[in-house]
C-alpha cells in the first residue's frame, strides 16, 4: 500500500504516496484514535450512569430532609400539646386542692356546729 487517500483530498489532483514505516504510524495513529473514540464512549457512558445515581442519592436525601422536617414538625406540635396539658393539669390541681381545703373547712365547721348545737342543747334542757 503505497497510496493514501482520504476525503477532502480528493479536489488535489495529485496522489501522495507514503514510504511503508509512515503508513504503518500512520495506520497506528487511526487505530489509537478509534480506541480513544471508543474509549470516550465508555467513559460518557459511565459519566451518565455516575449522574443518575448521583441524581438518585440526591433525590433520597431531599426525601429524607422532608422526612426529618415531618418529624420534627410533629415533635414541636407534641411538645405545644404537652405544654396545654401540663397548664391544665396546674390548673386542675390547684382547684382540686382548694376543694379539699373547703372540704376540711366545711367539716371542721359542720362538726363545731354540731358540738355547739349539743352543748346548747344541753344547757337548753
Amino acid at each position: 500500500m503505497t497510496t493514501f487517500s482520504q476525503k477532502g483530498t480528493d479536489t488535489i489532483p495529485e496522489v501522495k504516496c507514503f514510504t511503508i514505516p509512515v503508513l504503518k504510524e500512520m495506520i497506528k495513529d487511526l487505530l489509537s484514535g478509534d480506541s480513544a473514540k471508543a474509549l470516550l464512549k465508555e467513559t460518557e457512558k459511565e459519566l451518565i450512569k455516575c449522574n443518575e445515581k448521583s441524581n438518585y442519592q440526591d433525590s433520597v436525601i431531599k426525601t429524607q430532609s422532608t422526612k426529618i422536617d415531618n418529624l420534627n414538625g410533629t415533635i414541636n406540635d407534641e411538645r405545644v400539646k404537652y405544654g396545654i396539658l401540663e397548664d391544665h393539669t396546674k390548673k386542675v390541681e390547684g382547684a382540686l386542692g382548694r376543694e379539699k381545703f373547703l372540704g376540711k373547712c366545711t367539716r371542721w365547721i359542720s362538726g363545731g356546729a354540731i358540738i355547739v348545737l349539743g352543748v346548747i342543747m344541753t344547757i337548753i334542757k
